[in-house]
């Protein structure tokens, strides 16, 4: 997966982070701590965790 959904320059994809992202510190320090492993390249960009939580709770999925 990429770290990086859409193809913008560094400097745009900072921007549309900055704006549109409600990601706490927490995740924020999860993500960089997991980019670091071997495994790290599994990773999905933050964009797309933000979606796939409002898709979650759009669905009303509950645990049991």
């Amino acid at each position: 997966m990429s770290k990086q959904t859409l193809t913008l320059n560094s400097q745009l994809y900072e921007y549309f982070q900055a704006i549109s992202l409600r990601e706490p510190k927490i995740l924020v320090q999860l993500r960089q701590e997991t980019a670091k492993h071997p495994m790290g390249i599994m990773q999905i960009s933050p964009e797309q965790g933000q979606f796939m939580a409002l898709l979650v709770q759009l669905m009303g999925a509950k645990k049991r």
